[in-house]
């Protein structure tokens, strides 16, 4: 075995193993780049096999074509995967594009030139720089430029400098005149570890990535309630914390409480699973009727908060009562239909400066009357005073006061 094909084997091995690593750690995850970047390592080992059995291959043409065309396929798919990671939806027609042209002149034109020439050796060299320099563009252009992002651009711009000097030393190492003499080559010496340990870099920077973002993934699925599928009650306010940090939108942030009626009573005369599947149709109903941008946590038992960081305090009660209107058309399987279920809402407008905290006691205060007046409507807390805004609140709420007058009501049957 000469040393060449010996790296040869050891670029196989490392290509097969971060294959399966990328696939172990993203197998049941939604993070795509972890399978792309899987595609694209077992692509490359696919390379290192055909240019291992170059020499006894009969297809001198077809050899070349296939061993320029995984290469530059495994590339391609790494790529795409962080296209696709950092701007989800892109399209990749463009880098299919590139891809298919590539080949085709590796195959047609490239291929009949003289090897080791200046001509073949950038010919097809540079494609695969090319490459990695849209790569690295990609994760610069796209990526939130954390250490992680930062070190993988660098790699993916190293890797594709390492393809053009290939190009020069192509021609100083004594590349063979064939593809079946490259494996006896020093050129394929130099190549393969060169190779290999930038692969090895690449490797290790994109398990960097797909590991913090497997992470992120986790805490995230720990914030969310998995009976009502919106946030937990840790999870809202550290959510609300981050929210509140970038600067107001100019009409302003909306806190809403939110509160199952009477679900005691659900409990006890249909049983926990049939308030189980309470919970979860309103769960389901604040997150379609408050929207995307909303923030939607699940505070206790039957009492739900929410944030909406912008839009203004009409805006919010029209999705207020947006969502009453989906609970009032729900069916249940375990709660029958003469059982009405109903909610009540308090709403609190915030202004520039207030606690998040004292909005939520205002919202709370509003809540509660929407609860004393009848239930299944709205109630909007009065607005604060800026004087008081930097106060903190008194304490809880006090069930025999009345909120002060002025206040917007909605609609309690």
């Amino acid at each position: 075995m000469t040393s060449a094909t010996f790296l040869l084997a050891i670029n196989f091995s490392i290509g097969t193993a971060f294959a399966a690593a990328f696939l172990g750690l993203t197998w049941r995850s939604d993070i795509r780049l972890g399978r792309w970047c899987a595609a694209g390592f077992l692509s490359a080992a696919a390379t290192v096999t055909v240019e291992a059995f170059s020499p006894v291959l009969p297809w001198v043409r077809l050899t070349s074509a296939a061993s320029f065309g995984l290469l530059m396929l495994a590339l391609t798919a790494i790529t795409a995967g962080l296209l696709r990671h950092y701007r989800p939806g892109a399209g990749l027609r463009w880098l299919a594009s590139l891809y298919a042209l590539a080949v085709v002149f590796n195959a047609a034109v490239v291929f009949d030139l003289k090897r080791g020439s200046w001509g073949q050796a950038l010919g097809y060299q540079t494609p695969f720089a090319a490459m990695l320099a849209v790569a690295a563009g990609i994760v610069l252009a796209a990526s939130p430029r954390r250490a992680a992002d930062l070190a993988l651009a660098a790699i993916l711009a190293l890797s594709a400098a390492q393809f053009l000097v290939k190009a020069i030393l192509a021609g100083l190492a004594g590349a063979g005149p064939g593809v079946r003499d490259y494996v006896l080559s020093t050129y394929a010496f130099y190549s393969q570890t060169a190779g290999g340990i930038l692969s090895l870099c690449l490797g290790l920077a994109l398990i960097g990535v797909v590991v913090r973002e497997v992470m992120e993934e986790a805490r995230l699925r720990l914030q969310r309630d998995g009976l009502s599928g919106v946030l937990t009650r840790a999870g809202f306010l550290e959510r609300v914390g981050a929210a509140l940090a970038r600067p107001a939108a100019a009409r302003g942030r909306v806190v809403v409480l939110c509160d199952l009626d009477r679900f005691k009573s659900i409990n006890d005369r249909f049983g926990h699973a049939a308030g189980d599947e309470v919970i979860r149709a309103f769960g389901a109903s604040l997150r379609a009727g408050f929207g995307e941008t909303a923030l939607c946590g699940r505070l206790g038992g039957e009492e739900f908060g929410v944030v909406l960081p912008e839009g203004g305090l009409a805006a919010a009660l029209a999705r207020v009562e947006a969502v009453r209107a989906l609970v009032r058309v729900t069916r249940y399987a375990l709660v029958p239909a003469e059982a009405a279920v109903t909610a009540s809402f308090g709403v609190a407008a915030m202004i520039e400066g207030e606690p998040f905290d004292r909005a939520l006691h205002r919202a709370d205060l509003a809540l509660y009357r929407a609860k004393a007046e009848g239930r299944d409507g709205w109630r909007v807390a009065p607005a604060a005073d800026p004087g008081d805004a930097a106060r903190p609140r008194s304490g809880r709420r006090d069930p025999h006061a009345a909120l002060p007058h002025g206040d917007e009501v909605g609609p309690i049957p």
